[in-house]
């Protein structure tokens, strides 16, 4: 008997894959757990365009990523720090610090896990940054830190 799996069973199949298993099998076990249905033709074709539409869909985010690299490519974000009588900034710019920039300026839903400093930043300067985007797509950016004290003045 074909089946159409609609959850994961490790061992057995993924979601969307049609495999045959034994009648017993099938019924007594991958239907009634709710694990996988009958392959009707109604079911294949269900599944096929499903597939077609993700496939459009993954296509489309992956186009949106790479506009977005070049996007961040080009973009420099401005940080200001306090800074103490040496130059030298109290504390570190982190990623959650880089990601407020980026919303304030892009108006983007991204996590501070997606931003990947090189090392911490404790001086002033401008500094190469990487963001992970959609479908492992990775841009490269750049931060520069301002003295809070200059820019208030």
């Amino acid at each position: 008997m074909q089946v159409v799996f609609i959850k994961e069973l490790p061992g057995s199949g993924k979601k969307g894959e049609i495999k045959e298993f034994n009648d017993g099998y099938a019924r007594n076990f991958l239907i009634s757990k709710g694990y996988a249905v009958p392959a009707t033709p109604q079911m294949i074709s269900k599944l096929k365009n499903e597939q077609a539409q993700a496939e459009a869909k993954k296509k489309k985010e992956l186009e949106q990523a790479q506009k977005l690299k070049e996007d961040f490519g080009k973009r420099t974000f401005t940080v200001s720090v306090k800074v103490g009588d040496k130059g030298q900034i109290f504390g570190s710019v982190h990623e959650k610090d880089v990601l407020e920039r980026i919303k304030e300026k892009m108006n983007l839903g991204l996590e501070k896990n997606q931003i990947i400093l090189p090392k911490q930043i404790k001086e002033l300067g401008e500094y190469q940054f990487q963001i992970k985007l959609a479908n492992g797509v990775t841009a490269t950016s750049k931060i520069k830190l301002i003295n809070a004290n200059d820019s208030q003045k």
